[in-house]
């Protein structure tokens, strides 16, 4: 029997009989808008009136009855040139709707009624967790989204968010449970990338590829999902994420059959270019192991600490431009520390380095490359980088750029 398809997650596309009716380019339209709506109502008849609001959202219009009959023309008439029956839009007693009777496949009410059966004790953990993964696989990204700023749609579209982020909370018990976290690995991928703020989502995606031995991997994943939130948010690492990052980096690796192999997996992939980039953990670490090295060897260290700041000395807003003038440090860096350095990024817009084996004099030359290769290549960057650097030895010796405008 020939029905309709719909998939309202992540696009609007509608298939009749395998013959598409609109596709996932067509351009948002009323006439769409009116299918969108009639679709999500299947089976119930709309009042008129309902439909001018929804559609018209309350602009003046001369005759707003004759313009929702033309939008109903248009739309019978684009099923019609598809092959489709121009009778599933309804009409009566000044109502319209979308036929009930006509098969319709929506993935919307599928993912609403395999999450609705998760819920069911009954039908046993095995059960649930495959009605997890069909939800999941339903759901292509957010509801109707060129339509997204409709008043109708913003509910439905963070009801369905909400769903979505629920479902892998149910899941990741009973995959544990089943031995089954490599079915969500793939999953969860997916949805810190159409959700990325998520924390829950986040946690869940590192600790599934730490549980399926995928340890660098859940590095990287934490490493870049930290960055994100820094950059565009300005928030550091929760205490779960910092939990999580222990549980990972404290894991024991299986025994190596050689000295030979260990080295080779913990070297770097190729040889390295400018400064040494770490996450603050591990710079951390590095800055304690130093300091007892110091002690020894008699070598002189010092700590600088990079902000920027707007002109007028307050702090950056999140954002785009703000990841952009980091990306810029990044650079600037990598152009004027040697090798044997390393920083890393402290707070949203500051950024801690360890100069080795450097006099106290020559700080301040290391501030002055620093702001050379920041400010060459923006010549509208209207961002202040200020540099203060103190004794890894002597911590009562603190250094401040006294130069610290724009270059």
């Amino acid at each position: 029997m020939k029905e309709f398809t719909v998939e309202m997650f992540g696009s609007f596309q509608v298939f009749y009989d395998g013959t598409p009716i609109v596709s996932k380019d067509a351009r948002n339209s009323k006439v769409l808008q009116l299918f969108q709506y009639l679709l999500c109502r299947r089976g119930s008849l709309v009042p008129q009136e309902d439909l001018i609001d929804v559609l018209l959202g309350g602009k003046e219009c001369g005759n707003p009855v004759s313009v929702l009959k033309n939008l109903v023309y248009r739309l019978r008439k684009l099923l019609e040139e598809h092959g489709a029956p121009r009778d599933c839009i309804l009409y009566k007693k000044s109502s319209y709707g979308f036929s009930g009777e006509i098969p319709c496949s929506i993935d919307a009410e599928q993912f609403e009624k395999n999450v609705q059966q998760i819920g069911d004790p009954a039908i046993g953990e095995e059960k649930q967790f495959a009605l997890c993964l069909k939800a999941m696989d339903l759901y292509q990204g957010g509801f109707l989204p060129r339509s997204s700023g409709e008043p109708w749609v913003m509910g439905a579209f963070v009801t369905y968010e909400g769903m979505y982020c629920e479902v892998f909370r149910r899941a990741y018990p009973l995959a544990q449970a089943q031995g089954a976290l490599d079915a969500l690995v793939v999953r969860l991928k997916k949805a810190t990338s159409l959700y990325p703020y998520e924390e829950d989502l986040a946690l869940m995606y590192i600790d599934c590829l730490y549980e399926t031995k995928r340890i660098q991997e859940a590095l990287e994943a934490y490493d870049t999902v930290t960055a994100l939130l820094l950059d565009d948010l300005g928030l550091k690492p929760s205490e779960r994420m910092q939990t999580l990052r222990a549980k990972i980096t404290g894991g024991m690796q299986e025994v190596a059959p050689s000295i030979v192999e260990v080295r080779n997996k913990i070297a770097e992939d190729a040889s390295p270019a400018g400064a040494f980039f770490c996450n603050l953990d591990v710079f951390t670490k590095l800055y304690r192991f130093v300091v007892r090295h110091m002690e020894r060897s008699g070598q002189s260290v010092f700590l600088m600490l990079c902000t920027l700041s707007n002109l007028d000395g307050t702090p950056l807003a999140s954002g785009g431009q703000t990841k952009k003038t980091v990306e810029q440090f990044h650079a600037a860096v990598n152009s004027s520390l040697r090798k044997s350095d390393a920083y890393a990024r402290y707070s949203a817009s500051q950024f801690v380095l360890m100069l080795m084996e450097i006099k106290q004099e020559n700080c301040g030359i290391v501030a002055d490359r620093l702001r050379y290769f920041f400010y060459r290549n923006s010549k509208m960057n209207r961002t202040r980088l200020t540099c203060k650097s103190i004794s890894a030895a002597d911590m009562d010796v603190m250094m401040e750029d006294s130069s610290a405008g724009k270059w």
